[in-house]
């Protein structure tokens, strides 16, 4: 999976995306489960949450939106779980900082 880390920044009331990728690098079909971030909102899956079938030398972006209703940090993170014997369980950290744009 990369990258391991999504730095996100909005201002407060708008919003912003990031993507990470999971790779089957393997011989046979990955099947994973792409968790929900505990803090939604202000984090979310904005695309190919959950259940899904990665066929072999294939990839999957899961894109993550950052929607922030005030000012501050929040950091959060999204487990993934598959059925590689040496990766049944990774995480994904997210770090979202929101500030007021200057003028």
């Amino acid at each position: 999976m990369t990258p391991r880390t999504l730095h996100l920044q909005a201002a407060p009331n708008s919003t912003a995306s990031a993507s990470f990728t999971i790779r089957d690098d393997g011989s046979g079909d990955l099947h994973v489960n792409v968790g929900a971030p505990k803090h939604n909102p202000p984090f979310s899956i904005f695309s190919n949450g959950g259940a899904h079938t990665i066929s072999s030398h294939s990839s999957l972006s899961v894109v993550i939106q950052y929607a922030p209703a005030a000012k501050g940090s929040t950091n959060d993170q999204i487990s993934i779980t598959s059925d590689d014997p040496k990766h049944k369980k990774e995480t994904v950290k997210l770090e979202g900082k929101s500030k007021a744009p200057k003028h």
